[in-house]
């Protein structure tokens, strides 16, 4: 059952919500030492900073290491959210792996 978020009255107390509208499972692999598998959740804004430009956002927990990095990415869109967080995801890998190498 789908909730009315605009029937919803979030006092001056409440001073951010959103609602998960999409989760998944992505797993980046740069080669055997160097893989790794996150949850990402897509959150819609209900109530904060966020502008018709910044609506939703990805949030990423490693699933190995859930106090780790977590990737973030803003977007108009659920799909644009997620795209920018797998990217931060990405470059955050890529460091590691070619930081190791070094």
């Amino acid at each position: 059952m789908a909730i009315d978020w605009s029937r919803i009255r979030f006092t001056e107390h409440m001073t951010e919500a959103a609602a998960v509208v999409a989760e998944c499972h992505v797993v980046l692999d740069f080669g055997a030492e160097a893989r790794v598998a996150y949850e990402i959740k897509v959150y819609e804004s209900l109530k904060g900073g966020a502008g018709a430009d910044e609506r939703y956002f990805a949030l990423g927990t490693n699933r190995n290491e859930p106090e780790g990095f977590r990737p973030l990415g803003s977007g108009a869109s659920p799909e644009d959210a997620l795209e920018r967080c797998l990217a931060d995801a990405g470059v955050f890998h890529r460091r590691r792996v070619k930081q190791a190498a070094d």
